[in-house]
């Protein structure tokens, strides 16, 4: 075990824990010499893919399985790193068992609003994003005193369709974030 560090990782519901965004999130936080637990729930979920809420409600079950295994209480410094569904997840979990969590939260769901707070968070999301409205995302953050980084030209997956370079560079950006966070 490392040094009383832990750092969770909840992807999304088409965004796996080994995917870029969330990939080097991991890499990151172990060289940081935090315990890493990277979620999977993806393939447990069948539900309509378009009901974002019961998809979390889905991702629960097995959420509280694992983590319920694990004892919170031996680490000082707890990080989620979260995309999409997991930011509901993430948060429904620290709320609900009452721990203390920092969180990354990367492209949010409406569902996720209610657990982020001041002090214990930042957020990053595209400009064009379609599952959260960017300006609502934007104007709840900025009246919770929340950091918030929203990149040009780039929806819910924080990627450049055309752009490549740009991606890259949105890329190299959070890599900076989790050092730092």
């Amino acid at each position: 075990m490392s040094k009383n560090k832990l750092m969770v990782i909840f992807p999304g519901r088409n965004y796996s824990a080994d995917k870029p965004l969330l990939y080097y999130a991991g890499r990151v936080f172990e060289k940081r010499e935090y315990d890493v637990i990277r979620l999977s729930y993806n393939f447990r979920l069948k539900g309509d893919k378009d009901d974002i809420t019961g998809l979390i409600e889905e991702a629960k079950v097995y959420v509280e399985k694992v983590l319920d295994k694990i004892d919170f209480s031996q680490y000082e410094d707890i990080v989620f790193v979260s995309k999409s569904i997991g930011t509901a997840l993430a948060g429904y979990y620290e709320a609900h068992y009452k721990i203390r969590v920092r969180h990354i939260y990367l492209t949010p769901v409406l569902d996720a609003l209610k657990y982020m707070k001041r002090g214990k968070c930042i957020v990053v999301a595209g400009k064009d994003d379609t599952i959260l409205e960017p300006h609502k995302l934007k104007i709840y953050c900025v009246e919770q005193e929340i950091p918030i980084k929203q990149f040009d030209e780039v929806g819910h997956s924080l990627e450049h369709i055309e752009d490549i370079n740009k991606t890259f560079a949105i890329l190299m950006v959070l890599v900076r974030l989790y050092k730092e966070f």
